[in-house]
């Protein structure tokens, strides 16, 4: 307590804008490979990788469209402001942040201002104050040529292989200071040392960790016998991360460390360092998972497919079944390290039902954090094609199944074996997917959430959903239009129903698209039938749209809800609120 009124008066006297978050966050701790908050609950935690803050997003996806160009900081923190804004109302609780030091190092590792960095500042603070955790992770490098505010190349991220970042000393060292210089970095946007942020979640040191192969050991090592190689590579990777573990635990950060153990099969291509992992002193592993990336020829960014048709729900099943595939993390090797999901994704693929299967999958392997790869910022959304493509407004069904997909998250407990009830789709709980409708939805806390409907069944809780957010026609809602529609109570006993725009796909999802020509085309002057059927809202009501300020009525009372929807925001009354130019006159006393 005394050290935050001292950071604060500090702030202060040196003009740094504070804001304190203490309060939403719980701190986190492993114990014998289960992550709990202080309170002694199991962590849960279900989100996104969001990166306003690295080169790449703004190269890759913005620049070459046109997109914010000239870059200001200005107009990036305003995008990132605005997906903010739409990651919560997804629901997300917490975001990973993957770095990229290439845009803020120099060759030793040393920090350098640049935007990327002031935007690092910004969005870990925009976290803190939103009460979202962070998932940080430290080193990764992303190729791009595009930005106005490109990467260092001579930075040690960019100038060594990847092969060479837990090899090479210098490599190593410069990582070690990058590290170290980031934890103890004074962001300016809140105060706090970065290592101080209560939103800090978890660490992990290396995003997708490069190991090096026989045939490249021996270019130094000439003569070396394959089972030499193996030691060596165990004894390297061992002391890697047990060296990053022992500086984080040196700065004093008490959060697990997670180890980035990459994507299905890897661990046959590695098994002495996954053994040396197993044997380290990280509190955690984090994996990922793709359905579909695997049926695309490499590269995959220059031959997409249309992938929305296909059944990944068998491929789901095999990645669980198979040791070698990801059943090795249910081992006893692995036991006593925590699990988490840094990245994963339905790959070209824009249907319902996966994202809800994958968390079932999720929660099976023991999984507590899972974070989507990777979230379509506001800026750039409607430009956006490829492999991976979520956004709240773009991508509506998507979006349905990823609440969908938290609800299951938050749901199922750790380890429950993992199968469904035929290969075509899956009930279980209050839950139900298709892969052949495309669909999901779920019924959770009296919260009603579908990303389509393809079944006779009316959600039951025993009485009516409160919130219901879908597309299309439900058994409680009728409308044609093609955005989300939110469904949630309000102050009086009212509804207040907020209608995304339509979506109309201009070219082909699946597709990466550099033409600076829109991809998708949110429509938001055209009008669709809304009807609502929820029980209970019989009584004639009073439909106001929001305009500016004000609530304009639009719909005098009926004996059922229904009205012209155009996207915007609803408010549904029980009785019409009128006030007497008396009153106004002599006041609510009188």
């Amino acid at each position: 307590m005394k050290m935050t009124v001292y950071l604060l008066l500090l702030a202060g006297l040196v003009g740094i804008p504070v804001v304190e978050a203490a309060g939403l966050f719980q701190k986190i701790e492993a114990r014998k490979g289960v992550l709990y908050f202080e309170d002694g609950r199991e962590v849960n935690l279900f989100g996104v990788n969001f990166q306003p803050c690295i080169s790449f997003e703004h190269g890759s996806r913005m620049h070459n469209q046109g997109l914010l160009m000239p870059l200001k900081v200005k107009d990036l923190k305003q995008v990132a402001d605005e997906s903010f804004d739409q990651i919560q109302r997804l629901g997300s609780e917490l975001i990973r942040v993957h770095l990229t030091p290439a845009d803020f190092t120099d060759a030793q590792g040393n920090l350098v201002e640049t935007i990327w960095l002031d935007m690092l500042d910004y969005t870990l603070a925009g976290a803190s104050n939103r009460g979202l955790y962070i998932y940080l992770t430290f080193l990764n490098h992303l190729i791009n040529d595009g930005t106005q505010f490109p990467f260092n190349r001579q930075s040690f991220a960019a100038s060594f292989e990847r092969e060479e970042w837990m090899v090479d000393p210098a490599a190593v060292a410069a990582t070690k200071n990058c590290i170290r210089q980031l934890l103890n970095r004074r962001n300016p946007y809140n105060g706090l040392l970065y290592k101080d942020h209560d939103a800090l979640a978890v660490v992990e040191p290396v995003n997708e960790p490069a190991y090096y192969w026989f045939e490249k050991w021996k270019e130094t090592n000439e003569g070396g016998t394959r089972e030499q190689f193996e030691n060596w590579s165990y004894e390297n990777t061992l002391g890697y991360i047990n060296a990053l573990v022992e500086l984080f635990r040196n700065e004093g950060l008490t959060q697990p460390v997670v180890w980035n153990c990459g994507w299905t099969g890897l661990i046959t291509k590695h098994r002495s360092a996954y053994r040396a992992v197993a044997d380290s002193k990280v509190d955690a592993i984090s994996f990922c998972l793709y359905p579909g990336q695997s049926d695309l020829k490499k590269p995959f960014w220059e031959n997409p497919e249309e992938l929305s048709d296909r059944n990944y729900l068998p491929y789901i099943q095999h990645c669980s079944d198979d040791e070698d595939g990801l059943g090795w993390l249910r081992s006893e090797a692995f036991a006593g390290k925590a699990k988490l999901v840094y990245e994963f994704e339905t790959f070209c693929n824009q249907s319902g039902y996966l994202y809800p299967a994958m968390a079932k999958f999720f929660r099976s392997a023991g999984a507590q954090i899972a974070a989507q790869w990777t979230y379509g910022l506001s800026g750039s959304a409607e430009y956006l094609g490829g492999s991976h493509v979520l956004n709240l407004k773009t991508t509506p069904r998507k979006a349905a199944s990823f609440m969908v997909a938290k609800q299951v998250f938050k749901t199922l407990p750790r380890l429950e074996p993992y199968s469904t009830k035929t290969t075509d789709g899956d009930a279980f709980d209050s839950f139900a997917l298709s892969a052949s409708s495309g669909s999901s939805w779920g019924l959770k806390d009296h919260a009603l959430i579908y990303s389509g409907w393809n079944t006779d069944e009316v959600a039951d809780e025993g009485t009516p959903p409160e919130t219901i957010i879908g597309l299309g026609t439900s058994p409680y809602v009728d409308y044609a239009g093609s955005g989300l529609y939110f469904i949630e109570p309000s102050e009086n006993d009212a509804l207040r129903v907020t209608i995304e725009p339509d979506v109309e796909w201009l070219r082909p999802h699946w597709k990466e698209c550099h033409t600076g020509d829109q991809v998708v085309k949110l429509i938001c002057d055209v009008s669709h039938p809304f009807k609502l059927k929820l029980p209970g809202t019989e009584a004639p009501r009073w439909i106001y749209r929001k305009e500016g300020y004000r609530w304009q009525l639009v719909a005098a009372p009926k004996d059922a809800v229904q009205f012209e929807a155009m996207p915007g925001e609803y408010l549904i009354e029980k009785q019409q609120m009128r006030i007497d130019r008396k009153v106004l006159e002599e006041g609510w006393g009188n």
